[in-house]
């Protein structure tokens, strides 16, 4: 079976926060972000989600060699696959969703002196 992914993904090894905006109370939590493209996501997670599930995702892209300000990124997507993944002790489950919209918030830079 061939690769059937419309956009090239990116490795990345960041914190993301996770939060369920249909969950009320509207609940929070870290994982651990591993791929992402424009159009989909990949992390780990501590919390089991259901297939379908909402997501409200939030990570920091590193700061540009030469303009030194990290980009928060904001995206909303929605869990297309959750899987266990083997290893002993604490579940881990690997969550695949698709990106609905993202956003890039550049840090806002104060010249007050």
């Amino acid at each position: 079976m061939g690769e059937r992914r419309k956009a090239r993904r990116y490795e990345l090894y960041l914190p993301v926060q996770v939060c369920l905006p249909r969950q009320r109370p509207v609940e929070f939590y870290t994982g651990q972000l591993r791929d992402v493209s424009r159009s989909g996501i990949f992390f780990h997670s501590h919390i089991p989600l259901d297939h379908g599930a909402a997501l409200e995702l939030t990570f920091s892209l590193p700061a540009e060699r030469d303009r030194g300000t990290s980009v928060l990124v904001r995206a909303s997507a929605k869990a297309l696959r959750v899987s266990e993944l083997p290893g002993d002790g604490v579940p881990v489950y690997g969550v695949a969703a698709t990106i609905d919209r993202i956003d890039f918030v550049r840090p806002v830079v104060s010249s007050a002196a």
